[in-house]
């Protein structure tokens, strides 16, 4: 496959529901961009056929491509699996349920021109979540991750960024993408070690709109707080 402006990755797990208005949605903001792109799928195997829902409808025909992992489950092998395959000189990484908001692409693109890696953050002016509990409780922790361990932005777990192919691949991604969020973590971290150019741009978290959410937040802080502290020994 040629080269492209773009890569998308979007990791799935039972999300036969969300997949397909998804994927339209993301062609129809990047188009607007005047830009090439490709929509990359990485698909863990789910037991809803979100994977094979995808292959049938596009065919693996450009721009979108779906992958189906059989082994090493798990969010941040995942994207590691699709940052292997991309051939765009941006990736963008988002997840499928509808929280991260497509519209939202072509600002992230454009931010781009100031910066190395942008962040979509609910916790800058603008930005929010419908779910209060889940706002709040997020927002707290990362603001013990901001003063405590000294993490350079607002919105440290967001998980939708867009950042430069060469910028990502000084920053090792084999080092990077593991675990569950705990990636997102490590790419903000060793970004800010390397002195690139970090910005954040708003965004509202909509309510799922199909299935049910992964995330186990107890598990997840005691994880990510593990994380943090390896980070800023």
């Amino acid at each position: 496959m040629k080269a492209v402006d773009i890569s998308v990755i979007v990791p799935t797990y039972n999300e036969k529901g969300n997949i397909i208005p998804l994927i339209t949605a993301i062609m129809r903001e990047l188009r607007t961009t005047h830009k090439t792109f490709e929509i990359i799928v990485v698909d863990d195997s789910s037991p809803d056929r979100t994977g094979d829902l995808v292959k049938q409808t596009y065919r693996n025909t450009e721009p979108v491509r779906c992958i189906i992992r059989h082994s090493d489950p798990g969010l941040g092998a995942s994207i590691l699996t699709g940052i292997r395959q991309v051939h765009g000189s941006v990736i963008i990484g988002m997840d499928a349920d509808f929280n991260h908001d497509p519209l939202l692409l072509s600002s992230m693109i454009r931010s781009l021109s100031n910066a190395d890696l942008v962040v979509a953050s609910r916790f800058i002016r603008g930005g929010g979540m419908k779910d209060v509990w889940r706002y709040l409780t997020s927002y707290a922790f990362n603001l013990v991750l901001h003063y405590c361990f000294g993490f350079p932005i607002w919105d440290n777990t967001s998980g939708y960024y867009a950042i430069r192919r060469s910028s990502l691949e000084c920053l090792n991604p084999n080092a990077i993408y593991k675990g569950y969020g705990e990636y997102h973590l490590i790419l903000v971290y060793r970004a800010f070690q390397r002195g690139l150019r970090i910005t954040e741009v708003p965004v509202y978290y909509s309510a799922r709109r199909y299935g049910q959410s992964k995330s186990k937040f107890f598990t997840m802080v005691v994880s990510y707080i593990r994380t943090a502290r390896e980070l800023s020994r």
